[in-house]
């Protein structure tokens, strides 16, 4: 997660801070292997992975979307010590869904994007991921 969350932010535009990262947020969900299906099967040699992204919207253009698909398969695939094959990258499903402001809440409250933003404004070194 820590390296997803670093490639997140990097492709976002986020600042490296301590403020900034104290808003990113991860969830994993593992299944039971018998609840893992492929064509209709729970059998198959290697799991499969589902990234969801939460964003606002109109924070990545396409080429930074086409970017975070490819780096978080890099990193997933890695993590697992398997190779870059199209095989194995078929297994890495990513979905990005930008959210409008106004059908976003934490906290109970709509405006918490302010926080967010005010994050970004924060000046910190850009590292590209590996």
């Amino acid at each position: 997660m820590a390296k997803l969350t670093e490639v997140l932010m990097w492709w976002e535009k986020v600042p490296d801070t301590p403020r900034a990262r104290s808003i990113m947020k991860g969830w994993i969900y593992e299944v039971a292997e018998d609840a893992d299906y492929s064509a209709g099967s729970p059998t198959h040699e290697k799991p499969f992975y589902f990234v969801d992204i939460r964003i606002p919207i109109n924070r990545l253009d396409l080429l930074a979307k086409q970017g975070l698909i490819r780096d978080f398969t890099k990193v997933i695939l890695d993590a697992e010590n398997s190779d870059r094959s199209p095989e194995n990258a078929r297994r890495v499903w990513v979905v990005i869904n930008e959210i409008k402001a106004d059908d976003w809440g934490i906290g109970g409250h709509l405006d918490w994007l302010r926080d967010y933003t005010s994050a970004l404004d924060e000046v910190g070194s850009y590292q590209e991921p590996v």
